[in-house]
């Protein structure tokens, strides 16, 4: 929206100034409150955080591989298994994010890709084994 008046340029670089040092504030104010923990997450380089979500993020959809099938397939456990699967699928990665204040979206992405191939290699197996996938009742 124009107003009637004229713009002051040193009035607008005084305004981004101050808006400059509210963010640097605020950064260094975030950068205060982060724990030990927190801290050496943020040091490590991208590259590094980036491996270190992938194999986290594999082993989590491993883990709920195994429940999905392995472990559901046991009569003490069963169903169990399925809810446990799901439970850490969703809030592992939402807590973790929330915990160490970084992204763990490439840590989702290999959770997924590792979950899918767990349950396509189990199909596979049990095509070849002969295991009917529906009955008849």
């Amino acid at each position: 929206m124009e107003s009637k008046y004229p713009r002051d340029p040193d009035e607008e670089r005084k305004q981004e100034s101050g808006d400059a040092d509210l963010a640097q504030q605020q950064d260094q104010e975030s950068e205060e409150e982060l724990d030990d923990l927190q801290k050496r997450v943020r040091a490590y380089p991208e590259a590094k955080w980036n491996l270190i979500q992938r194999v986290c993020g594999a082993l989590i959809g491993v883990l709920c591989g195994s429940l999905l099938t392995y472990f559901s397939a046991m009569e003490s456990i069963g169903m169990y298994g399925t809810i446990g699967a799901l439970l850490i699928a969703l809030f592992v990665p939402r807590l973790a994010e929330k915990r160490l204040k970084r992204s763990v979206n490439k840590g989702r992405t290999a959770m997924l890709s590792a979950l899918a191939l767990w349950i396509a290699v189990y199909a596979i197996v049990m095509i070849i084994k002969g295991v009917p996938f529906l009955t008849e009742g």
